[in-house]
């Protein structure tokens, strides 16, 4: 997670203002449409009948594009992660502090996470990046 003070500095924007957009992993693969924010996850929601969320801790978070939060992870890194005991493709509440502890302690222990700047567990923004797609390449 950056904002104005790390990683080079930028833009940025409140968590609050993404509700509704899209996100995507590394991969360029959609997970669906942020319903909702803790203080430390967003939720995420895919499909309209059947509907499947998780929630998604904001430190995988990498950018906004002004469509679309873009996440330092793959679909498979996302989905093998942060499933947490799934019922029926339906979480409603975020998993405990205790478990975000021990998420946040491992991911900054991986390759996409080791080499950032945190300024705080809790962040309350995402950069902005503009035409994001064109610099992940996902043309």
């Amino acid at each position: 997670m950056s904002s104005t003070s790390s990683s080079g500095g930028g833009p940025s924007v409140l968590w609050d203002v993404l509700k509704g957009k899209n996100v995507k992993t590394n991969d360029g693969k959609e997970l669906g449409e942020i319903k909702e924010f803790s203080q430390n996850y967003v939720k995420v929601e895919k499909g309209t009948i059947r509907k499947n969320s998780l929630w998604i801790p904001k430190y995988v978070g990498d950018a906004y594009d002004g469509h679309t939060l873009w996440l330092l992870l793959s679909e498979q890194e996302v989905l093998e992660r942060f499933k947490y005991g799934e019922k029926e493709g339906e979480f409603k509440e975020p998993p405990s502090s205790e478990q975000y502890t021990k998420d946040f302690e491992t991911f900054r222990g991986s390759p996409a996470g080791k080499d950032r700047e945190y300024k705080s567990d809790i962040e309350e923004s995402i950069r902005v990046v503009e035409n994001y797609k064109n610099i992940r390449d996902f043309g």
